[in-house]
């Protein structure tokens, strides 16, 4: 094989992508622990993904609500990871059926998730997946990590210096994934799923796969 170590995002590769009620629900119990009680929409989506300029939404909150978007944030990201365990535990966020392909190709693993860490390390351990990986990231619950997300290579330098390779290789769902690699100065490979079956990109990825198990098939054959 070409390459010795592979690094993978999480959801929509590994692990099914959380519902949307996750985010719903992290963003109204965010704003009530917070004593935002009836929050508009704009608030209500500012906690929710942060729309707007961080600035502008920090003193907005602090001057209308006095209250901290730091603050309101970590509730948010403590209440993500939280709600994502739940989903697991009602299967509504599974291990993709053809996650095992890749867990045992040869090489060095890791994982660099714009998801919270937290979330990642729930999802390896509920998964019992921990032992098949030998580093892992995901961002930080604070508003200092706003900004670190992909195709930034904040986390995927980190996990490349742990795993030290000659040659590495990312596999994700999405464009910013793609780009992510290309920043980072290593290869792409793009797993299409139900959701980006369809998707155009605008970088090229060195493999564009149906699925875990045919990325397993070319990475062993080194095509």
């Amino acid at each position: 094989m070409e390459y010795d170590a592979i690094v993978f995002d999480m959801d929509g590769v590994l692990v099914e992508r959380s519902p949307s009620w996750v985010f719903d629900d992290a963003a109204e119990r965010a704003l009530a622990a917070a004593g935002v009680d009836d929050p508009t929409d704009a608030e209500f989506h500012a906690v929710r993904t942060l729309r707007g300029d961080l600035d502008e939404v920090t003193t907005y909150f602090e001057s209308t609500h006095g209250v901290g978007f730091d603050r309101l944030w970590r509730y948010r990201n403590e209440f993500v990871t939280e709600n994502q365990a739940t989903a697991i535990s009602e299967g509504e966020k599974t291990l993709y059926d053809d996650a095992d392909a890749v867990l045992d190709v040869p090489g060095a693993r890791g994982i660099v998730s714009n998801n919270q860490h937290s979330a990642v390390e729930t999802v390896l351990d509920r998964f019992d997946l921990a032992g098949h990986f030998d580093t892992w990231y995901g961002l930080g619950p604070g508003v200092e990590d706003i900004g670190a997300e992909k195709p930034t290579t904040t986390y995927m330098d980190r996990a490349l210096a742990d795993l030290t390779p000659d040659r590495a290789i990312y596999v994700g769902d999405r464009e910013s994934d793609v780009a992510a690699a290309h920043n980072a100065g290593i290869d792409a490979a793009f797993v299409r799923r139900e959701f980006n079956v369809d998707d155009k990109l605008d970088r090229e990825p060195r493999y564009d796969v149906d699925s875990l198990v045919e990325l397993a098939d070319v990475l062993l054959a080194g095509e």
